[in-house]
């Protein structure tokens, strides 16, 4: 299924519990770095759309509040692993106290 553009306006839409805690953040990011951050994401999977759809659903899950922040960071983590940029950058999203550890594989 193709994705269309008017699904991106999902990825600023917060749940109305956590609007308060969000509201500041939402205030310092832009839509344009939303809208940014996602064709980044469809830059780095052009030969995997279904990683970018996989992102798109995701955060419709997260809307409609089937998973919360915590599971969009388990599911988010494990989609972009080997990524470290992509997860670095969804930190920026991420209400305050919440963060992705990116971790180094250290060669042996």
């Amino acid at each position: 299924m193709k994705r269309r553009l008017e699904d991106r306006g999902t990825f600023f839409d917060g749940r109305p519990d956590e609007a308060s805690a969000r509201g500041q953040q939402l205030k310092r990011l832009k839509v344009e770095d939303a809208l940014s951050y996602l064709d980044q994401v469809k830059l780095q999977f052009g030969n995997q759309p279904q990683v970018y759809n996989d992102f798109l659903d995701i955060m419709k899950e997260f809307k409609s509040q089937s998973i919360d922040t915590l599971g969009v960071i388990s599911r988010v983590s494990q989609l972009f692993r080997g990524h470290p940029d992509l997860i670095m950058g969804f930190n920026t999203f991420l209400p305050p106290g919440y963060k992705i550890e990116v971790q180094n594989a250290v060669a042996g």
